[in-house]
């Protein structure tokens, strides 16, 4: 079975409340409706070399405000923050062959504010073939429906699993709104000061 893919780039959001007016698969319809209208826009697409440093930044932060309470400061400082551009550098690199797909959410003057990206599954067995493995998106943008656009962006409307922090009550939230649920495993992390996640699946 092949993987679905994910809707093409240039999904265009009009306003804070994020109208999706690009017809791709799997977010066109379900997103292109109109919120409301504060004049911004953000654009959706695929992230370039040249974004790393942005990408990681908004990475960074995303850590630091789902994860502050769990982690101590040296997960957000200038070293990690540096690892996360290495990281980016890497995975955005064509030569890396990195099998991921990355979307980048742009405000009105090109800013990158939010981020997704699935893989192929990590866990063995797989219970999906992707898995959701990063979405953050800048604080000011939450509740406008870019991470939603973001989602679909990535992943459009197919199956797939991620791991979420059992202490991270929005993002649950976020991802049962979306069609995920848990399915009973539970893990602790023992890379990232013993978090404790849970997959979901839809």
């Amino acid at each position: 079975m092949t993987a679905p893919q994910p809707p093409s780039d240039g999904a265009r959001l009009e306003g804070r409340r994020a109208l999706v007016t690009c017809g791709a698969s799997g977010i066109g319809a379900a997103r292109a409706r109109a919120f409301a209208a504060a004049g911004a826009h953000v654009t959706v697409d695929a992230p370039r070399p040249a974004d790393a440093p942005a990408l990681a930044r908004v990475h960074t932060e995303g850590w630091r405000v789902a994860y502050g309470h769990l982690l101590d400061a040296s997960w957000f400082g200038a070293e990690a923050l540096t690892r996360r551009t290495r990281q980016w550098e890497h995975w955005l690199d064509p030569a890396s062959g990195t099998p991921g797909v990355f979307r980048a959410g742009r405000d009105a003057g090109g800013t990158v504010v939010g981020v997704a990206g699935s893989l192929p599954s990590r866990d063995e067995p797989p219970v999906r073939e992707r898995e959701l493995t990063l979405l953050y998106i800048d604080t000011g943008w939450y509740g406008t429906g870019l991470g939603a656009a973001l989602l679909d962006a990535t992943l459009g409307d197919g199956p797939a699993s991620l791991w979420v922090a059992e202490d991270n009550p929005r993002a649950r939230r976020f991802y049962e709104k979306h069609g995920f649920r848990p399915d009973g495993t539970r893990t602790v992390d023992a890379a990232v000061a013993d978090v404790v996640e849970l997959r979901m699946v839809r």
